[in-house]
């Protein structure tokens, strides 16, 4: 068996350690390579194949394997995300009781070293775990795992924009991925920013457009992955990485927002 969290693995969130965080993520196996899609705006955001699933670590095989139509690089980490999603697709129960016991674990960890727990639950997923996700915590039932943990900072990108339709938990920040590939899409993400205000993420080609953007005003989403602390309302730049940086879809910016 497979631990559900990730603990700062990823080159991104180590740099939160400096700001005094250490962050730990639920990788799952995005879009539908597990037989059932738990990224549900993926295909009008035209983002599942330039996905960040496939780069890094990730994305050093040998070989492929393809359980669900969807080719994936065949290593230990993608099969460890493959079997998560099925625990989580076919064990619902079984996935949160593991989610709740890794957070308490992580938790101690990141005291014993002096920094704040910040946690992931959608590291290459986009699933509302804010409602429909009842977990269970000391004896006590609880709604979400927000409610199970209201005093950890959890954080997300999302693509998922009619999340911000309703009242988030205290201890969750949002953002919403943006991405060019279609124009509903796009009208889809500046319509939820003008409701709520809330921060947008861009993908660019490469750090000469993302400086540019900065220069005017935006935020450097790669100097660490801490979205809580951006300003309301900000636009964050991230640079492409893995398969994204040969994206034509859309989802991958040209120039600035």
């Amino acid at each position: 068996m497979t631990d559900i969290l990730s603990i700062d693995t990823n080159p991104k969130t180590v740099k939160g350690q400096k700001h005094g965080y250490m962050t730990a993520i639920v990788y799952l196996s995005p879009y539908k390579s597990s037989g059932q899609n738990i990224c549900a705006m993926a295909e009008l955001a035209e983002c599942w194949f330039p996905c960040l699933n496939i780069s890094g670590h990730g994305a050093i095989a040998s070989d492929e394997f393809n359980p669900h139509g969807i080719p994936l690089p065949d290593n230990a980490i993608q099969r460890a995300r493959l079997w998560r999603t099925n625990l989580y697709n076919y064990d619902r129960q079984k996935f949160m009781e593991l989610v709740v016991y890794e957070i308490e674990r992580f938790i101690r960890k990141a005291e014993r070293k002096g920094l704040v727990p910040v946690i992931r639950l959608n590291g290459t997923s986009d699933i509302p775990f804010e409602r429909g996700h009842p977990c269970r915590r000391n004896g006590t039932d609880y709604n979400s795992i927000f409610e199970a943990f209201p005093d950890v900072q959890l954080y997300d990108y999302t693509k998922r924009a009619n999340r911000f339709n309703r009242t988030l938990p205290a201890n969750y920040h949002l953002s919403l991925s943006y991405s060019g590939a279609s124009d509903r899409y796009k009208l889809i993400c500046m319509a939820a920013k003008q409701a709520h205000n809330c921060n947008l993420v861009v993908v660019v080609r490469n750090n000469k457009i993302k400086e540019s953007a900065i220069a005017n005003g935006g935020i450097d989403g790669d100097s660490h992955d801490l979205r809580f602390l951006d300003k309301p309302g900000a636009i964050v730049y991230l640079r492409a990485k893995g398969r994204a940086i040969h994206d034509k879809s859309g989802f991958v910016l040209d120039s600035p927002l």
